[in-house]
């Protein structure tokens, strides 16, 4: 039976990856609240245990040896994940703050008018909103929470659907004939609008009006659903959204549905997701249920 090494000290190993990082002991001693001079030993220390050496000694400067740069890429990132757990497995006191990412079209015209009802009832917590189309990492990156829209099926988190999406078609009332019936017609002589990352909502819209075989002659994509409703404001075609997210163009009337047919339910919807370990940290529950009665 092979004998099993033994490991390092966690604490020269933290002390260890502030030295590498800054590469500096007299820098890594303030961090670590050690002298400079305790530093260096713990450092030799651990070259004696490991049986190589980690730095290069100057004067007034420390270098990593090839040895080093190895040993701090392993132990930086084990240490960076020991601290992240640690964290996440503490109790959480009331209060603090929750950083959440967000599309941008559903922060802007959703979800901050919300925000308002939740640090009413606790005014104890910030909330941090960061605006972002791309998926963030819930486990190691530094958002408690997301919100993203898609089938609620995503691996290793809790989705929770805030509201059901039903997307109907909106115009300028200025440049289309607003109110008449969904026709083959009126697509044919229409450009449909829609947002280069959700190709399929126009045809899920379309077949819930019965037209599942019809191909649209023009189709024009943008990147946000910001952008695509301005176009459609501005008369350069029909727009596919949910009242969620065209409330306050609705409201002054500058975009207006376009057909009288009622909305289609659509497959996807907007989800709360966060770690399914962290479900029920009272912070997150608060945002849950104030998001959910709002909705």
């Amino acid at each position: 039976m092979q004998h099993k090494q033994r490991l390092p000290s966690l604490r020269a190993v933290e002390i260890f990856v502030a030295a590498g990082r800054a590469l500096s002991f007299a820098a890594a001693a303030k961090e670590v609240n050690l002298t400079p001079s305790a530093v260096s030993r713990r450092m030799r220390d651990l070259e004696r245990e490991l049986g190589t050496p980690l730095f290069h000694r100057f004067n007034r400067r420390v270098e990593l040896t090839s040895s080093g740069v190895r040993f701090l890429d392993v132990a930086g990132r084990a240490l960076d994940l020991i601290e992240r757990e640690c964290a996440a497995l503490r109790p959480r006191r009331d209060g603090g703050t929750l950083r959440i990412s967000a599309l941008q079209s559903l922060a802007s015209t959703w979800l901050l008018p919300r925000l308002a009802a939740f640090r009413r009832r606790r005014p104890d917590i910030e909330v941090q909103v960061q605006t972002s189309a791309e998926l963030v990492d819930l486990v190691s990156g530094p958002f408690d929470a997301a919100i993203r829209f898609g089938n609620g099926r995503w691996p290793g988190v809790s989705a929770t659907r805030l509201f059901e999406t039903r997307s109907f078609a909106v115009a300028a009332p200025a440049h289309w004939p607003c109110g008449a019936m969904a026709s083959v017609a009126a697509f044919d002589r229409a450009t449909l609008l829609g947002v280069a990352h959700m190709p399929d909502l126009w045809p899920q819209y379309l077949a819930g009006l019965g037209l599942g075989e019809y191909r649209p002659r023009r189709i024009e994509t943008f990147d946000n659903v910001q952008v695509m409703q301005e176009a459609a404001a501005n008369g350069l075609g029909l727009a596919l959204t949910v009242r969620e997210l065209a409330e306050g163009a609705l409201a002054t009337g500058r975009l207006a549905p376009a057909f009288s047919n009622p909305p289609v339910p659509l497959r996807q919807a907007y989800y709360l997701i966060c770690r399914k370990d962290r479900r029920e940290e009272p912070a997150l529950r608060a945002l849950r249920d104030v998001l959910l009665g709002c909705a």
